[in-house]
């Protein structure tokens, strides 16, 4: 009888849902500041010299990479746990099926952000893929073995074929779980289940090309076969940090009581470490073959973020995204401590967009010349504006619906749920 009393007050309406208009406001200020800064980021590249488009364009498309790599992540993970048949995670789920959802959004930022290299290019002469630039190829023989891959057309239907495939597979996803909250068919989740099944190979390969393609071809002389799961793996902890986040900011305005306790936390936080771990292993194993094999075209892709200004990057990344996590998340307290995982979290998602900006702006130079330019203040304003815009929809969309899925037929499963480990 307790638990039947315990169930109907854990799904009361003002425990799994949203005032109206909750989070309108802020919303909109976050959404309007990130648009001003994309504005002054093109401004700032077509008033600014060379150097000032370059660092521009490069600052941007990190902050673009940020925001695919969260919805698409989001959306590797809710297949993960319809595949997996996740039980505990029903009463979580619906977090990362809004983080996902909004793929859309990166998809809109990603046109701009094509929009604005190809008008760099035609109107300032400056890429940031310097295989489009045919006077950097000519005579290039290694381009030359490349082209059939790296050419404008089959670089931009591939661009399509990935934002298709991952709308449909987030759309399908999202329906089935909001139209079981309104006719409770058990169907659904089947159906969510058999599609995951494909979609996560689906997942796996376009997000996979799609780092090669729009971060490792920055350098078209530079190749690592473990870029795609580097990626991946810096998308899934800042995911999941991002979600856990949202958990704990609603459980911190009262809702959710009952369904996200400090069990859900603590697989949380497990789920946090683990994939800090697994990004640390990736990174290291990208970096020690590189070094052990010595290879020219292969090592100059990391001497260049070994020197100068960016040496303290290289040594911030494994310091700042992977000891100090690892430290504090080790403890089970730590876990289960809501404090603790939003403070690391929060940290989390600034090391991620600290390991993009690694990964991509030492890539802006000037044509003709070795120098690589240093970071600078447009830096900040390009990377954080695309993200701003995000969490501006983000929040909107969290405050539009239901907070869990409502007729999971998992949810008796998900409320009951207790960690042993």
């Amino acid at each position: 009888m307790s638990h039947a009393i315990d169930t109907n007050l854990i799904m009361a309406r003002d425990n799994i849902e949203l005032s109206e208009g909750a989070g309108r406001g802020l919303s909109s200020v976050l959404i309007g500041v990130g648009a001003v800064g994309i504005a002054a980021t093109i401004l700032a590249a077509f008033s600014g010299d060379e150097a000032m488009a370059t660092i521009a364009a490069h600052a941007y498309h990190t902050g673009v990479m940020a925001v695919i790599g969260f919805s698409v992540a989001a959306m590797g993970f809710v297949m993960i746990l319809q595949q997996t048949n996740a039980g505990w995670s029903a009463t979580i789920r619906r977090q990362f099926e809004n983080i996902m959802s909004l793929i859309w959004v990166g998809g809109l930022l990603f046109i701009v952000d094509i929009a604005f290299q190809l008008l760099m290019n035609s109107a300032r002469h400056v890429y940031i893929w310097d295989w489009m630039n045919a006077a950097h190829t000519a005579g290039d023989e290694l381009y030359r073995h490349k082209s059939g891959y790296l050419n404008v057309p089959f670089f931009a239907a591939r661009a399509i074929a990935y934002f298709i495939i991952w709308f449909v597979l987030a759309r399908s996803l999202w329906e089935y779980s909001t139209r079981q909250d309104i006719d409770g068919d058990k169907w659904h989740t089947a159906r969510a289940r058999t599609l995951s099944a494909p979609g996560l190979l689906l997942f796996a390969f376009t997000s996979a090309f799609a780092a090669f393609d729009w971060m490792m071809t920055l350098d078209y002389h530079w190749f690592s076969t473990m870029f795609g799961v580097y990626f991946f793996a810096g998308s899934m902890v800042s995911m999941l940090a991002l979600g856990a986040l949202i958990l704990i900011t609603l459980r911190a305005f009262g809702r959710l009581h009952g369904a996200f306790t400090d069990e859900h936390l603590h697989d949380l936080g497990k789920l946090i470490f683990a994939f800090t771990v697994f990004w640390a292993y990736i990174s290291f194993s990208q970096y020690f073959l590189i070094w052990y094999a010595n290879i020219p075209e292969e090592t100059a892709w990391m001497l260049r973020r070994k020197i100068g200004s960016w040496e303290w990057l290289s040594w911030l990344l494994p310091i700042g995204h992977f000891i100090i996590p690892f430290i504090l998340l080790l403890p089970r307290p730590m876990r289960r401590s809501r404090k603790a995982v939003a403070l690391v979290s929060l940290w989390l998602i600034v090391m991620h967009l600290f390991d993009l900006y690694w990964a991509i702006r030492p890539e802006a130079k000037i044509e003709g010349q070795d120098t690589i330019l240093g970071p600078s203040p447009i830096d900040v304003i390009a990377v954080v504006a695309p993200v701003l815009v995000f969490i501006g929809f983000l929040i909107r969309k969290v405050g539009s619906g239901p907070l869990i899925p409502l007729k999971d037929p998992r949810l008796p499963e998900g409320l009951a749920h207790k960690n042993y480990v």
